[in-house]
């Protein structure tokens, strides 16, 4: 009997039957357009079912109230017309076999004002949250009970829409929880003070939902089991509290995770990066469980299945969610179930998914393009019917890489030349942040890919054109990468680049200045790297604020980092000049707002960031010599369908560059690059 089979054991919650113990958890990847599902977040939620996920539960921070807004992408719950969308999803994900439930939310203090209907912000109380940052109004009586019914009647449309279940949101970023939490309900009324009182309009909620459901209808909670704040609601309150309510007969299951997301810290504990350890918050969740009687769910950084078995088997949980590791894998229980799990793409933690839908757009996996573009792109790449082409890759980078992964997997020939010793690229230097070593699984992931599929790879190749057109191919794809880039200042020929530091190349000096005007993960994790080696660090950039390419969660990561090394961070300050100063550096900066406000600082070295340049010498070579001229249609790059430019029809092969060989940008683009030009080949 094998160790993980307990994962794929039934579960029966009252008349419900989930076929395995693996969920996706209520999360909103801001697919949904004014409030509405389509068919790109149908399509999505449904490949995770195909893929072998037991219970999907969809639509999280679905909206109750007229007066909520959709400020990342969340569903409106608050009309009929919701009812036929439902009933599309819940098709979509019973075809496959697996159970679905809608999450249910009013955001109280966590909405906006300023969009949709220009309604006031209702919270328990006026405290303002960090994140959203509105001022809310104290709800009134009236219109708590009028909040209350609509809790009521938006479940109402969810069993509607042939649902299987419901889950109210009674996490720290929703109504019912700032009722409960002394951190945000200051009342003096029948619903503040006491514990008993701040529990009662989250009690009115689940009898007026269970009122309108019936008893045999599913319905769920999930909360936090320790908001991890001063002033709020700490494990043995979330513990007293969940049983409480498991107690009532009004609640079937609990799903809980930790934190309260109320600050940009917060945040970040609440939805942990990989700078957490693998399922941090356990501890807390065993607490629940000794308390209830009823099913505890639980997601938090969970991403293997060793893990999840282990939470299974110590009676810990009863479901476990691994909702960013089906982002990156969909067909991850599959493959865990046909004993393919070398095959399983890993969630790294890199929360590039998270960071998108903070700042307002969709989810995306940093490293599987496929995820959410299931319309227009595999997640399995099938063997092509066409003649089987000789694939030349010039780049080990996750981009050659991908490249390689998906010409492979439809059967072609494929060569791949890497210049350095290993695989990866850029991603060995990003690995060298003291919290970001995990981003290293994709490069591990890939390369053991393309091993497995037959890949001819050649290391420490530095090729020329005469050694690449030895292979004489049909396709050449150039992800030959970007040249790091300093910067346009005067006295630029002094600055150090930021991978000759990463790399181990160049030593980092005792007193240093570090440039950052790219704003990316490489400016943050040099300042840290540098001051574990000892040096004194000043961080510059000329952007508001540091890290301004990535959302929340990276920023807390890094920033929790870089105080915690005493890197001093300076915002609003343009690098004009570097002089040699004896056997210093001085460096000239001026205010971007006030350019009369110039300092000097002398260090012992500058290390500046400008992104890359493509190392494109390799492409000017050949693109003379190539069918297309190197050229790419963007129309079709575009619409995901196959390219077709011919400008020399006698010339032997077709070229394309990708990632940052073609323009500086991040993984995720490499790796789409990579595979939109490469799957109809």
């Amino acid at each position: 009997m094998s160790a993980l089979d307990s994962l794929f054991e039934p579960l029966t919650i009252k008349n419900v039957q989930i076929p395995n113990r693996f969920m996706s958890t209520s999360h909103q990847p801001g697919y949904p357009i004014e409030g509405n599902l389509t068919e790109r977040y149908i399509r999505y939620e449904a490949e995770k079912a195909k893929g072998g996920v037991g219970l999907i539960q969809f639509a999280g921070a679905t909206t109750v109230s007229v007066e909520n807004c959709f400020t990342y992408g969340q569903v409106n719950g608050a009309r009929d017309s919701v009812i036929p969308q439902y009933q599309r999803m819940a098709d979509a994900i019973h075809k496959h076999g697996a159970v679905c439930t809608v999450q249910l939310t009013h955001g109280g203090r966590r909405e906006r004002y300023d969009q949709v209907h220009w309604l006031p912000v209702f919270a328990p109380s006026i405290r303002r949250e960090l994140v959203h940052r509105a001022f809310p109004t104290p709800m009134e009586p009236y219109h708590i009970q009028q909040v209350v019914e609509d809790y009521a009647s938006a479940a109402v449309r969810v069993q509607s829409g042939g649902v299987d279940g419901v889950e109210l949101n009674c996490i720290p970023p929703g109504l019912i929880a700032q009722f409960w939490s002394p951190l945000t309900n200051q009342r003096d009324d029948e619903y503040g003070g006491t514990l008993e009182n701040r529990l009662r309009f989250g009690l009115e909620v689940f009898r007026a939902v269970r009122r309108r459901v019936g008893d045999e209808y599913l319905v769920g909670m999930r909360l936090s089991a320790d908001e991890m704040c001063d002033n709020g609601l700490n494990n043995t309150d979330c513990v007293e509290i969940a049983g409480y309510y498991a107690k009532s007969g009004l609640v079937d299951f609990v799903s809980i995770v930790g934190g309260n997301s109320s600050d940009y810290k917060a945040h970040h504990e609440m939805y942990p990066s990989m700078q957490f350890p693998h399922a941090p918050y356990l501890n807390l969740v065993t607490a629940v469980k000794a308390a209830v009687e009823i099913p505890v769910f639980h997601a938090s950084r969970i991403v293997d299945a060793s893990t999840a078995a282990y939470a299974l088997g110590q009676g810990i949980i009863d479901m476990v969610g691994m909702t960013r590791a089906f982002i990156a894998d969909p067909h991850h229980v599959a493959k865990l179930r046909d004993n393919r799990e070398d095959d399983i793409r890993p969630c790294v933690g890199a929360c590039y998914c998270l960071d998108r839908v903070g700042t307002g757009l969709d989810a995306l996996c940093l490293h599987n393009v496929a995820t959410s573009r299931e319309q227009f792109l595999p997640q399995q790449i099938q063997e092509t019917s066409k003649a089987k082409k000789k694939i030349l890759v010039v780049g080990g980078g996750p981009g050659g890489l991908e490249a390689a992964r998906v010409c492979a997997s439809l059967g072609h020939n494929v060569t791949l030349l890497e210049a350095a010793t290993t695989l990866g690229g850029q991603l060995t230097l990003a690995a060298k942040a003291p919290w970001r070593r995990d981003i290293s699984g994709i490069a591990h992931w890939l390369s053991s890919q393309v091993e497995k599929l037959g890949v001819t790879i050649h290391l420490n190749k530095l090729a020329s054109a005469d050694d690449v057109l030895r292979h004489d191919p049909d396709v050449i794809l150039l992800a030959t990468g970007g040249l790091p880039e300093v910067g346009h200042f005067k006295g630029a020929e002094y600055a150090t680049n930021v991978w000759d530091i990463l790399s181990g190349q160049v030593r980092p000096g005792s007193d240093i200045l570090i440039f950052d005007e790219a704003g990316t993960h490489s400016g943050m994790s040099c300042a840290q790297v540098v001051a574990d080696a000892g040096s004194r660090v000043e961080l510059v950039t000329p952007d508001r604020a540091q890290g301004m390419e990535f959302g929340l969660i990276n920023l807390a990561a890094h920033m929790d980092a870089s105080y915690e090394r005493h890197v001093k961070m300076i915002s609003d300050e343009q690098l004009l000049e570097v002089r040699p100063d004896g056997n210093k550096l001085t460096a000239v900066l001026r205010n971007t707002y006030r350019y009369e406000q110039i300092r000097e600082k002398t260090v012992d070295q500058i290390i500046a960031d400008y992104g890359t340049i493509p190392n494109d010498h390799l492409y000017e070579a050949l693109k003379p010599q190539s069918r297309n001229d190197g050229q790419i249609d963007m129309q079709a790059l575009a619409n995901f369908t196959a390219q077709s430019i011919v400008k020399n029809p006698n010339a032997k092969f077709f070229l394309y560059r990708i990632g940052d060989a073609w323009a500086s940008r991040n993984v995720h683009a490499a790796l789409l690059d990579a595979v939109r030009i490469c799957k109809d080949l």
